[in-house]
């Protein structure tokens, strides 16, 4: 988690030098996990220099690369830590 909240600070250091901490230790934190987007529209709240006008020719050459869809999510974020059940017994 510290190294990515190192990167994003670099990141936004001389794009939001206001906000680079904030942001830093929000997009780090386990809010989202890595295969979960944050859309235009959450960037720009964030006050990111986003953009939205992409040129067509990069969105013809997505298409050619299409991503599969998942119907399940690939991780599993749980705030709170817990005890697998083999290990309880071997902390004494």
């Amino acid at each position: 988690m510290s190294q990515v909240r190192e990167s994003v600070r670099e990141l936004l250091a001389d794009k939001r030098p206001e906000k680079a901490e904030e942001l830093a230790r929000l997009l780090s934190e386990g809010a989202w996990t890595h295969d979960h987007p944050i859309t235009y529209e959450t960037a720009k709240s964030f006050g990111l220099p986003v953009r939205s006008d992409i040129p067509s020719e990069f969105l013809d050459l997505m298409n050619f690369y299409p991503q599969p869809v998942r119907r399940q999510p690939t991780v599993e974020y749980l705030p709170e830590r817990r005890l697998q059940e083999g290990l309880r017994g071997n902390r004494d």
